[in-house]
């Protein structure tokens, strides 16, 4: 008699503690869900250009101020160590291709534009998955808060 009673207390405790994390587990996301506005930076994006040769301080500030002038950039840096430069840009007013050709192609430097893999860009970004367990219960109680 004292087992079933300890067993059941530990059953309903189990049960209670459930019940608690999915109760947090819906009022956060009721709350990040309710009057969702549009991310501020949903058109930004990163594009990156690869040296295939050594370019010195001088080049990579002028290579870098090319960028810079560019239609919709926002950013640029050119790391050193890697010969790598990475931009971001608006997508509304510009493309990573366009950018390449204009600012970096032509710069007397070997350098290719760096392209994701199509592997990469199949798998998304993991966060924004909407068909996992969180993503599904994000759009469900979302459809009834807003």
């Amino acid at each position: 008699m004292k087992i079933n009673k300890k067993i059941r207390i530990i059953i309903l405790s189990v049960l209670g503690i459930t019940f608690l994390f999915f109760a947090v587990l819906l009022v956060h996301i009721t709350m990040m869900v309710k009057e969702m506005r549009d991310l501020p930076y949903a058109t930004i994006q990163m594009a990156r250009a690869d040296f295939k040769q050594p370019v010195d301080s001088i080049h990579a500030l002028q290579i870098e101020n090319k960028v810079l002038k560019q239609e919709g950039v926002k950013s640029a840096y050119f790391n050193p160590k890697d010969y790598t430069l990475v931009y971001t840009f608006d997508n509304r007013v510009n493309n990573a291709k366009k950018i390449y050709d204009n600012a970096v192609k032509n710069d007397g430097f070997k350098s290719a534009r760096y392209i994701v893999s199509a592997s990469y860009l199949s798998k998304g970004c993991p966060v924004m998955n909407d068909n996992n367990f969180y993503g599904k219960l994000t759009a469900f109680v979302g459809k009834f808060i807003n």
